[in-house]
Order: structure tokens, then C-alpha cells, then sequence
């Protein structure tokens, strides 16, 4: 595994082996983890689009659907769903030479996939490379590149894309890439906020820019792409958002009943988590959804250096330092009781060590 200093892209030689397996493959597989994110569609669709300008017969198949904000990613390469009872579906599988994860760096993260890609591999001919930026990778695919100092996959996947034309000699971004890889960095970033929006990463959505890339067609349609019910639902939910605490905590639970009283999805949830953190002293938000089976999607989001992942990873979820979530597997009404106890002492003690004379700032 590639883990270099903090800060620089890889070098031509360290995404060799990754290289390697690119080109030597026919058929290639990819995929993002579940509940997919712009990061993992934007960074498949883009190496999709860079494969294919190389001859490869390449297929995208998700665990899940897309979001309808991330339609517009569809229209530049077909994304699929993979579904576990469908012939054609399994036999896209077992026809790949090579299987690509991005933007996950666990198997489980691969849903339904994952049992067919594995009997695949057992039989001798699938080979499996991970790409992704995330912390606690596991060691389940023959080449792994994962860079925790990347502002996301897509800027890893950039880097590959630019290494893989030197090497080719052939000018492997067009447009459609560009947007895609913009759309990556762009929603990973939280449009360029977050700590990991580094200099680098401000010059790389610029060369992207350059390449064709319409940041305003994809901030419009990934941001701007509210439903009338989800914004009757954004409504209704800014109204039952609870700050407590003394504002280091906002905190908003979203029913079955609220989705249902608003004819609005769960997908049109999504945006809403930004608005909890528009209150200037708080720290840490959290949104917690009921689903239609009575368990609770859990989305975290925190400001500074308060690492929101690391407690999502105690319920079996993960993400990134400010952006994180998990599925809990209890219902809704229990997990608001623990999540509200467990938050508030993660909170607590997160900002008492921000505060202590022993916390180096410079980190």
C-alpha cells in the first residue's frame, strides 16, 4: 500500500501496479460503495470515459441507485444498478477481467456485489483494484491505493487519469471527465470548505476548468435540485431543528410521518444537513432519518478539527473528519436515545480537548 508523506500526488511508478492492471485488463467492472455520493460517481464515470477512450469494454454496476442530483453524471457514461437476481447483471461480473473499487476501502461497502465478485475471483480469472482516500483500509484487493491526504477519490482518480495519458501519449479528459472529476473534488470538498480544500486541490478544480469542466451547470444540478415536496419537507424540518447545549449541537430527527405528510423521498433529505451548521457556535450537527423499515440513517457533520468520523465508526458507519454517517441497525426512537446521549458526550469532550493548552493548533 501507497501511504506518502502528507500533501503530493503519487508518482508515474507508484500508480504503476494500478496502471498495470488498467491495461492489461478487456473488460473492466466499476463501482462506488452503496448510497453513493458525487465523489465515488463522479471518480467512476470519469475513469469510465478514460477506459474506454483506450479501447476497454467497460461497465459501471452500484449497489445502489443514484441520486436524482447526480442524474446529470448519467447522461455523460450509463450507470447501472446491480441487481442480485438478475442473470445479466451477475454475468457482467464473471465476463470482467478486473474489478475497481472507488471511493471505498471496505468489501462490505460493495452491497450485493460483493459475494458474486468473490466467487468470481475464487474461480482465478478476477483480479480487484481499490482507489480511495479514506482512513482503515482493508486489505481485500490485489492493488490498493489509498491516500488519506487526498481531498477525495476524484482527486486521486485525476491524478491517474493525467498519468495514465503520458503514459499512453494519448489526451485521455474530455468535457464530460472534467465535469465529473469537478462534481468529485467539488461535493468531497463541501464546495471547497473543508480542511483538505488545499492550494493543490484549489489549482486541480482550475486545470479542470481548463479541460471543459461547467462548474455551474454542476453546482446548479447536484445544489439547486430540491423537489417541491423536498422543499416542503425543508420546511417543515427547519421548524423541528433543536439546538442544545448552549448551540455546541443542532439536531434534527426526520420521521416516516414527515416524509410522508410532504410526499417527499428519502433522497430529498440529503440537502438538508447543511442547514443545521449554518448556526455560527455549532460544532457538531446531526440529522437522523427514519426509514421505512423503522431503522435510523444517521449524518453527521461537525466544524474544525472535531472528528465526526471516528465516532460514526462506533455504529459501523465512517466518512470523512466534518462529513460522516452510518445505518443503525435498531429502530428510530431507540437510536434517538442513544445517539442524543452518546453525541453530546462525543461534543463535550471533543471541544474541552480543542480548548487544552496540550492541543497544537498547527495540526
Amino acid at each position: 500500500m501507497i501511504i506518502p508523506e502528507h500533501g503530493r500526488t503519487l508518482t508515474s511508478e507508484e500508480w504503476q501496479p494500478v496502471i498495470d492492471e488498467l491495461l492489461k485488463a478487456s473488460h473492466i467492472l466499476l463501482t462506488t460503495h452503496e448510497n453513493s455520493d458525487g465523489d465515488g460517481l463522479g471518480s467512476e464515470v470519469a475513469l469510465a470515459l478514460a477506459l474506454r477512450s483506450l479501447g476497454k469494454e467497460v461497465s459501471i454496476f452500484n449497489p445502489s441507485d443514484v441520486p436524482p442530483n447526480y442524474h446529470f453524471l448519467k447522461e455523460f457514461y450509463d450507470i447501472n444498478v446491480f441487481r442480485d437476481r438478475d442473470e445479466e447483471s451477475i454475468q457482467d461480473i464473471f465476463l470482467a477481467d478486473l474489478f475497481v473499487v472507488l471511493d471505498a476501502n471496505l468489501h462490505d461497502r460493495t452491497g450485493r456485489l460483493w459475494p458474486h465478485v468473490e466467487f468470481a475471483r475464487e474461480l482465478g480469472k478476477l483480479r480487484i483494484a481499490c482507489i480511495d482516500h479514506h482512513l482503515e483500509p482493508e486489505d481485500f484487493a490485489d492493488v490498493m491505493v489509498c491516500e488519506t491526504y487526498a481531498s477525495s477519490t476524484g482527486e486521486l482518480v485525476c491524478d491517474l487519469i493525467s498519468t495514465l495519458s503520458e503514459k499512453t501519449g494519448k489526451e485521455l479528459f474530455t468535457p464530460d471527465s472534467a465535469s465529473a472529476l469537478y462534481a468529485a473534488i467539488m461535493t468531497d470538498t463541501g464546495s471547497f470548505r473543508f480542511p483538505k480544500s488545499t492550494p493543490y486541490v484549489y489549482r486541480l478544480a482550475g486545470s479542470l476548468v481548463e479541460k471543459g469542466a461547467n462548474p455551474e451547470m454542476v453546482y446548479d444540478r447536484i445544489y439547486n435540485s430540491l423537489s417541491p415536496e423536498g422543499l416542503k419537507l425543508l420546511g417543515l424540518s427547519l421548524s423541528s431543528i433543536r439546538i442544545i447545549d448552549n448551540g455546541l449541537i443542532s439536531w434534527l430527527f426526520i420521521s416516516r410521518e414527515m416524509l410522508e405528510q410532504t410526499g417527499s423521498k428519502l433522497f430529498d433529505t440529503d440537502l438538508i444537513i447543511r442547514y443545521l451548521l449554518s448556526v455560527p457556535t455549532v460544532r457538531v450537527a446531526v440529522l437522523l432519518v427514519e426509514m421505512q423499515d423503522g431503522r435510523a440513517k444517521v449524518s453527521f457533520r461537525s466544524r474544525g478539527r472535531i472528528f465526526v468520523n471516528q465516532f460514526a465508526k462506533q455504529y459501523g458507519g465512517g466518512g470523512h473528519m466534518n462529513a460522516a454517517g452510518c445505518l443503525l441497525q435498531m429502530s428510530s426512537e431507540k437510536a434517538q436515545k442513544v445517539v442524543y446521549d452518546d453525541v453530546r458526550k462525543f461534543a463535550r469532550e471533543q471541544v474541552d480537548a480543542l480548548d487544552s493548552p496540550l492541543f497544537d493548533r498547527r495540526m
